[in-house]
């Protein structure tokens, strides 16, 4: 089997970039080009970095990496491998009632053929589900549409904003 039927660095990077976008709490957002497989880390220079003109061995390939912080100053890293675990996590993981709710559509995207897969779109939140499980194998920061109580999203701070009560975002 020539592997065509696995998820792709491009169908892992755009969970990033959808879970990026819903988390403007995260700064310092740093995307690498690094080479993934086998004795991979043996092409990075001693800063870490992988030259453009490198040459990949059997089993190699190229992908990426991101790097960000939260607002204590934490650092975290995402990669297509990390994002796989935590798909893994969702897809194979015992989530009961409104947990087990939250992730069908991302359960059935998973057992979707090859080519109906790479067409249909999970939303930034369920790209946002997905990282934080790769993150944290749990869900810490609030996920968009899904967290919104009758249509509106939860603001504990709303008597304290000058303008109709919604953050900034």
């Amino acid at each position: 089997m020539s592997g065509e039927h696995l998820i792709s660095d491009d169908e892992t990077r755009q969970f990033v970039e959808g879970f990026l976008e819903t988390s403007p709490w995260l700064g310092s957002i740093e995307w690498e080009r690094i080479v993934i497989g086998p004795n991979a880390g043996y092409k990075a220079g001693f800063d870490g970095v992988f030259p453009a003109d490198t040459e990949l061995s059997d089993g190699q390939k190229w992908s990426w990496r991101v790097s960000f912080s939260d607002p204590a100053g934490t650092r975290k890293t995402l990669c297509h491998e990390t994002v796989l675990e935590g798909l893994s996590r969702i897809v194979y993981g015992d989530h009961a009632g409104s947990e087990g709710f939250r992730y069908m559509s991302i359960k059935q995207w998973f057992t979707e053929p090859t080519e109906t897969r790479r067409a249909l779109q999970l939303s930034a939140s369920e790209h946002s589900l997905i990282c934080q499980r790769a993150l944290y194998d749990k869900i810490v920061f609030p996920t968009g549409e899904a967290e919104k109580l009758f249509g509106k999203k939860l603001d504990m701070f709303e008597d304290q904003r000058p303008d109709n009560g919604q953050p900034d975002s």
